[in-house]
């Protein structure tokens, strides 16, 4: 008798085939998690009395003009902070990791110090130091915008940093500079569209925390849109529903720019780009 064996080659394919139908059940149990309770709360917001559909906890929301004003100042401070951490982080990282390298391990040990700090803690001691000095700049809500800058820099910093890590940047900016590109050009023209998705993921991260962020705001006496979403759930359910529903669409809007924008790898990466 004789017996026959699977090949290397056809055990190979047999795993990779169950390989893929395990994930396919993972995503689709996680998936059921996050999906369920989403659809559930979009069921409760229309279901009026006598279970008939109705959109008229939305039809309030959007006349309610707290809700369009809270809305659009959490846009504002957010779009600022986004501009701060693009201006701070990206430049840092990129010039501490070209000329003074020994900074990194400081660099990294600093950017982690706001998840040991409470917000609470931060405004208060922002208060008592500036009250007196800044005062017509702590009235202002934009005041919020360093402040989410500093808070959320241990998400911003790290999904850039690992983004340079993994680019060999001296060499690229060896390369470009020896062929007559100034630093700006180089920076402009050959690092940062090899950066793209870690550019695009921190500045979508410092976005998402400012539009998310609610404990500094209300301390601050600022009527954001997480305070707003916050209010509201004390008076009216199905309102509260609503605009959290309406807040998690905002929320996923910023993540998909990130796999649309930031997913893929653009041609500057697969030739350098450098004026002569």
């Amino acid at each position: 008798m004789v017996t026959v064996t699977p090949s290397g080659d056809g055990l190979h394919l047999r795993q990779a085939g169950i390989g893929r139908m395990f994930r396919a059940v993972v995503l689709a149990i996680v998936g059921a998690f996050f999906v369920i309770p989403i659809l559930a709360s979009a069921r409760y917001s229309v279901l009026g009395v006598h279970n008939h559909i109705t959109f008229s906890a939305y039809r309030s929301l959007f006349d309610d003009p707290n809700f369009r004003s809270s809305l659009w100042l959490s846009l504002q401070v957010a779009i600022a902070t986004v501009i701060l951490t693009g201006l701070l982080v990206i430049p840092t990282s990129i010039w501490v990791t070209v000329r003074i390298p020994k900074l990194r391990g400081l660099l990294d040990a600093l950017s982690i110090v706001p998840l040991g700090v409470p917000s609470v803690v931060v405004v208060l001691g922002l208060l008592g130091a500036y009250h007196s000095i800044l005062n017509l700049i702590l009235t202002s809500p934009f005041i919020l915008a360093p402040i989410y800058v500093m808070l959320a820099l241990p998400y911003s910093y790290r999904t850039f940093d690992t983004a340079v890590r993994s680019l060999d940047i001296n060499t690229l900016v060896e390369a470009s500079q020896s062929l007559g590109a100034s630093w700006t050009r180089t920076l402009t023209g050959v690092l940062l569209p090899n950066l793209r998705a870690g550019m695009v993921g921190a500045l979508i991260l410092a976005g998402a925390y400012a539009l998310g962020e609610f404990v500094v705001a209300s301390l601050l006496s600022f009527n954001t849109f997480p305070v707003y979403i916050v209010q509201i759930g004390l008076t009216a359910a199905a309102e509260a529903v609503a605009v959290s529903l309406v807040a998690l669409l905002v929320a996923f809007i910023p993540l998909s720019l990130v796999t649309i924008f930031g997913g893929g790898r653009s041609k500057s990466t697969r030739r350098m780009r450098v004026a002569g």
